[in-house]
């Protein structure tokens, strides 16, 4: 089993940022590739200006990888979509940039069904995912949506420092106020989310998660 999927920008040329959106897919296809390197096989590509390519042998593995992305993308008004696809298929050995297998087209048919969704940023192509697609990236796009910069900001940093008391020292803020932006952010509902995601798909690389979770904070800066 392999796991795929295409992220576009939405929007990416509707604010004249297009070097700012460039820069920052440049930053992410740099923290994908380091944060992957515990898995066996994995590709990652920023092509096309605004769209970003990335598989695995590790479906699991594929789907935490979206999830924090969509979790740490700053641009509210240029959203990212995700295309995603779970499947049987071969690997190239060498030339992915040349590689046309089925699954690549599901995950480019998942992200064109809601390229034009105003309320859902992300499709699955895969078995047994009606829950997933209809309930559970609806809620998540909506939850993320509604972040503001520092309900963000603290949501990625507790990622790391998952302790409040330990996390309002480092961030010199109040226990409470830390306390209050991760309850408005969702970050209980975000953490049942992501269980999900793990255990819909059996199992992840904790090594990588770890890892993730240690930089994610740090991705744009």
């Amino acid at each position: 089993m392999i796991g795929l999927f295409i992220m576009d920008v939405s929007g990416s040329t509707a604010h004249g940022n297009a070097d700012e959106i460039s820069h920052r897919l440049q930053q992410l296809e740099t923290a994908i590739n380091q944060w992957t390197q515990p898995l066996n096989r994995r590709y990652v590509n920023f092509r096309m200006g605004d769209e970003l390519f990335f598989v695995c042998d590790s479906p699991g593995d594929m789907l935490i990888i979206a999830y924090y992305i969509k979790l740490s993308w700053p641009l509210k008004s240029q959203t990212l979509k995700f295309g995603l696809s779970i499947g049987e298929s071969e690997l190239p050995e060498a030339d992915f940039e040349h590689w046309n297998a089925p699954i690549i087209k599901k995950a480019r048919q998942a992200l064109e069904s809601i390229k034009t969704n105003d309320q859902v940023d992300l499709c699955l192509s895969a078995e047994n995912v009606s829950m997933m697609n209809h309930v559970l990236f609806y809620y998540m796009t909506d939850i993320l949506r509604q972040h503001t910069d520092i309900q963000r900001e603290i949501l990625l940093m507790s990622l790391s420092i998952p302790v409040q008391r330990e996390l309002a020292h480092e961030m010199d803020k109040s226990f409470s106020t830390v306390s209050t932006h991760l309850k408005k952010a969702r970050s209980k509902q975000l953490d049942l989310i992501e269980q999900e995601l793990i255990q819909y798909s059996s199992g992840i690389n904790e090594e990588m998660r770890k890892h993730i979770r240690q930089t994610l904070k740090d991705l744009y800066q």
